[in-house]
């Protein structure tokens, strides 16, 4: 089926009596007989709250929606008989103007393009012609998939499609409160991009995505993990602002003596195979700067440069490195300074350094950071399985299962934050592109986006998919983040965000965020939120001609959130 007139005389409603610049008043014929209306088998909703409307305005007509009916104070009781015959009443409905429509082509104008005159003709909208202007079938571009993924929730017979790129090229979000339906929308669109051949990597915070199709890497000590899926993020791969997140030392003092001690580890670590390097190293693994000469050390430097990101380093050797790099930066006296040498111990930045190393320390003998501190070196690492997947790789998808990663000292936040910053790097370096995009889906991004780690005098923000929502779609790489928790969400990475997919969300908080995030929703639109029933979204963004309500279609793969069934266990207790 094709576009046809949106004016059929069978299903005129009603006559318009009012106009503004965003709404109307329609005076619904037949709306308050209370007898139901068919037409063709199909059932006609003539004047139903949330029902979609055309107003005739000659060669355009206008798409709209019933947002409130109601009748005039003098008829109200007209409503209250009992007895068979018809009440006699005139119901008033209020529509909010979407968009304009070119009757015989069925192309949308994205605004009101003119508005029509008190006595046009109100029709009810058939369902085919309002999943046509959705979808944006007219406008679309051959050759581009339509994916299903929801249905009008009046009429589950008719499916909605949208195309990857309404969805993805600029980003999305898939918001809602617990319960909503939130995790089936993400389950749903990743059986899309792995049924039509894209990539994709998702990051499970909680794990309940395990039927998802395609490879899963375990975090952590997870049980379910067989040795071909363990992963680590090795602290060694971390950048410098990572292990400053992690340790949190103080700007001033701290930080100089935690950067100079992670370089020389991994100066020691390479001098190993390294004959005459001439340096003081101990069995620990540690250098021994103290009335040293700095010749040799800083030759090594110099050679290992260009290996220096990825050069191996031993976490339990830091604590005691911290404190053999609280030296006196010449030798000699004051008087007779020797630069060749580094004087002897700094009581003083010993003190200043103590509660970084008690902090080293605690976190060295932390069992439950072993998969990132001093990891197992023959696991796989997360920055080499993404190098190749995005090399490699024409289609798929990857679950990185987060479930076993502890909360404690910032390591879901920071891994993740990590994971970001490496993607963005490869997407710089080319390994990813427009020919071989992307898709980077969070679960319970809440948990991971806006966060700032430390203190006052030495905050570390961890900005990587901020960054990624800002200039990744240049590359070809897309984020789409699910979140029950709206307002946790950067301002700068919602306001990148195209598309929104909005379950049922009951704080004020968040709704006002989603207002302000895109300008084509306002307070009619929102006032659906509350109210969504489950699995029901409302769908908005930048390639949609306006909001709309849409029920989304159950995934194969449902994801396990399911609540517990108190009676059944109580029940099972109690015998």
């Amino acid at each position: 089926m094709e576009w046809f007139s949106p004016c059929d005389a069978a299903r005129r409603i009603g006559s318009l009596i009012s106009i503004s610049a965003t709404e109307a008043l329609v005076n619904l014929t037949k709306a308050g007989a209370g007898q139901q209306k068919w037409l063709l088998g199909n059932r006609v909703a003539a004047g139903e709250v949330n029902e979609f409307i055309f107003i005739d305005n000659g060669q355009d007509s206008i798409l709209g929606r019933i947002v409130k009916v109601y009748l005039e104070g003098g008829e109200r009781l007209s409503v209250e008989g009992l007895d068979d015959l018809v009440p006699e009443n005139n119901p008033i409905g209020v529509v909010q103007l979407l968009v304009s429509v070119d009757s015989v082509t069925g192309k949308s104008y994205g605004g009101i393009k003119q508005y029509p005159k008190l006595g046009s003709q109100v029709y009810s909208a058939h369902s085919h012609l309002v999943t046509i202007l959705i979808e944006g079938k007219s406008e679309n571009c051959k050759g581009q998939l339509n994916l299903p993924i929801a249905e009008l929730p009046n009429d589950p017979n008719v499916t909605v499609h949208v195309t990857p790129e309404q969805l993805f090229a600029r980003h999305c979000a898939i918001l809602g409160s617990t319960g909503g339906g939130k995790s089936y929308t993400v389950s749903k669109l990743i059986e899309e991009v792995a049924r039509h051949g894209g990539k994709a990597i998702l990051i499970d915070a909680t794990g309940e995505y395990s039927k998802i199709p395609g490879t899963t890497y375990y975090v952590g000590d997870n049980p379910l993990a067989v040795d071909q899926q363990k992963v680590t993020y090795p602290h060694w791969l971390f950048t410098e602002s990572d292990i400053r997140s992690l340790l949190r030392p103080s700007a001033q003092s701290q930080a100089p003596k935690l950067d100079a001690a992670v370089q020389s580890l991994k100066v020691a670590n390479w001098c190993v195979n390294q004959p005459n390097h001439n340096l003081s190293i101990t069995h620990t693994g540690n250098i021994v700067k103290a009335g040293k000469f700095k010749q040799p050390f800083e030759y090594a430097v110099t050679s290992l440069s260009q290996f220096e990101a990825t050069a191996y380093w031993h976490f339990h050797a830091l604590a005691d490195q911290v404190n053999h790099e609280c030296v006196w930066p010449n030798g000699g006296t004051g008087a007779n300074p020797n630069h060749e040498i580094w004087g002897n111990k700094s009581e003083a930045d010993v003190g200043h350094c103590l509660n970084l190393i008690s902090r080293i320390k605690a976190m060295s003998a932390n069992t439950n950071l072993k998969w990132m501190i001093d990891a197992d070196a023959r696991l796989q690492t997360i920055p080499n399985i993404i190098e190749q997947f995005c090399l490699h790789a024409k289609s798929g998808i990857i679950r990185l299962d987060l479930s076993a990663v502890p909360f404690e000292a910032n390591a879901r936040e920071i891994l993740v934050n990590a994971i970001g910053r490496k993607l963005l790097a490869c997407a710089r370096n080319g390994q990813i592109s427009h020919k071989s995009p992307l898709i980077v889906f969070i679960d319970e991004s809440h948990q991971f986006l806006n966060k700032k780690v430390g203190d006052e005098s030495a905050r570390y923000e961890l900005d990587a998919f901020g960054n990624i929502a800002k200039e990744g779609r240049k590359y070809g790489l897309n984020v789409a983040i699910a979140t029950q928790r709206p307002r946790d969400i950067p301002e700068d990475v919602l306001s990148q965000i195209g598309t929104l997919i909005v379950h049922r969300l009951t704080n004020p908080m968040d709704q006002e965020l989603v207002k302000k995030a895109v300008g084509s929703i306002d307070s009619k639109s929102a006032s659906f939120l509350p109210i969504l029933g489950q699995g029901e979204a409302l769908i908005l963004g930048i390639d949609f001609p306006f909001p709309m309500t849409l029920k989304i279609k159950l995934p194969t793969f449902p994801p396990d959130s399911r609540s517990a069934t108190f009676s059944a266990v109580w029940k099972g207790l109690g015998s």
